[in-house]
């Protein structure tokens, strides 16, 4: 078990409340220690993998239901724990949903590096419950912990027609990328899908066959409030293979805090699977990145159609 999780769950404990709810964890570790007490245990990660292990390990799952909604109702005590969320935006979505739901009680214990905590983190708990407090430090980690649920509600934000649920990527605005990306899209689209659509903001207002899709229960939220027809899974896996004459994606590049450029790997062998024959593949990528290599081992012509300071678009067929 990571050092991490062992502090959480020393802060947090799981076995006198009634509900444990699962917030954010990339291990396990925390929901394994959750089913353990053999309390109701409910799993508010938004991460599509992780909510089908969750799911098949018995865990109540929220996955593509707003959180807010999901918890509605609810009654007794609960302890939520989690690795700290990197957005401030998501954590305010989880805290609001969780001091909302209508639990009697309810103590939050989130813990991160000291490094990647913040003020501003305790001043967005703040917002949602009378107590918010730092742990003693273990190593490099620190919890911060919440209490005293507060009457309050969540409502996702609204800007120019695009809506943002929890730490979608780009929150209500537009991608500079994703714009680039959509400006370099062709004017016959055929059947489009947009894999890994966070906010949608590529897709919106597009006509035709339109499909979005994304492993992020956040961006499925998000793409949906603005009309768009998106489902919740991994890489298209729903998906039948040479389902889509068009595919763009602008995929991500940041694992946690840190850049990965393995991360499109799966997405190229989806877009490479999902694309009809004679189909095309728009891909956006920041420049330095140099994700072109990748493109090329899975697709036989590759071409460079749209770049600008920062972001390049290449077609692949």
């Amino acid at each position: 078990m990571r050092a991490l999780d062992a502090l959480i769950l020393s802060q947090a404990d799981l076995d006198a409340a009634q509900t444990v709810l699962v917030c954010a964890d990339p291990t396990g570790d925390l929901l394994a220690a959750a089913l353990e007490t053999g309390n109701d245990v409910a799993f508010l990660d938004p991460d599509y993998a992780r909510c089908q292990v969750a799911a098949s390990a018995g865990a109540r799952v929220a996955g593509d239901t707003r959180l807010d909604v999901f918890l509605a109702g609810s009654a007794g005590s609960a302890v939520a724990v989690g690795e700290m969320p990197k957005s401030l935006a998501r954590l305010d979505y989880v805290a609001r949903a969780i001091a909302g739901a209508g639990f009697d009680d309810a103590t939050v214990v989130f813990g991160a590096n000291n490094k990647h905590l913040s003020r501003s983190m305790n001043t967005v708990l703040a917002q949602s419950f009378g107590s918010v407090a730092a742990s003693l430090g273990r190593g490099k980690f620190r919890c911060l912990v919440a209490t005293q649920p507060q009457p309050v509600a969540y409502a996702p934000t609204e800007v120019g027609g695009l809506v943002a649920f929890g730490g979608v990527f780009s929150g209500a605005k537009p991608d500079p990328g994703g714009e680039l990306l959509r400006s370099a899209l062709p004017a016959e689209l055929g059947r489009f899908l947009d894999l890994g659509c966070g906010n949608g903001s590529v897709s919106r207002g597009l006509s035709g066959d339109i499909t979005a899709t994304d492993s992020d229960a956040d961006a499925v939220l998000s793409a949906r409030a603005i009309g768009l027809h998106c489902t919740w899974d991994d890489a298209g896996s729903r998906f039948a293979d040479a389902s889509f004459d068009t595919i763009a994606l602008n995929p991500p590049f940041h694992d946690g805090t840190t850049i990965d450029v393995t991360l499109v790997g799966g997405l190229l062998d989806a877009s490479q699977r999902l694309l009809a024959p004679g189909g095309s593949l728009y891909l956006v990528h920041n420049s330095h990145l140099r994700y072109r290599g990748e493109v090329e081992r899975r697709f036989a012509r590759v071409a460079q159609v749209a770049r600008d300071r920062t972001f390049t678009v290449l077609r692949a067929s």
